[in-house]
């Protein structure tokens, strides 16, 4: 899970407001090849670099049997944002 650490008093950090959202890095074969070739040249870097870099670092020796609950299953899970009204469980001052 991502969390944001926000400074609303000094720094005038905006609260993101909607439903959440997992942040995850696409696998292998869900990238869209024009996207990636953008993003290369907008930040001057090249995916094959970076992937001929990490070949020297070892896979996971264990992967958790309940990750990849989507791939696996195709089915995931949606949150809906629904305004309610609070309850109040003790006056407030």
């Amino acid at each position: 899970m991502h969390n944001w650490q926000l400074n609303l008093a000094t720094q005038g950090d905006r609260l993101p407001l909607g439903p959440p959202a997992l942040m995850m890095s696409p696998q292998l074969g869900m990238e869209r090849p024009d996207l990636v070739e953008k993003r290369d040249h907008k930040y001057n870097i090249s995916t094959k670099d970076l992937k001929n870099s990490r070949l020297d670092i070892p896979e996971p020796e264990r992967v958790n049997p309940l990750a990849d609950y989507r791939k696996k299953h195709g089915k995931g899970f949606a949150i809906d944002v629904e305004p309610i009204e609070m309850q109040k469980r003790a006056p407030f001052p």
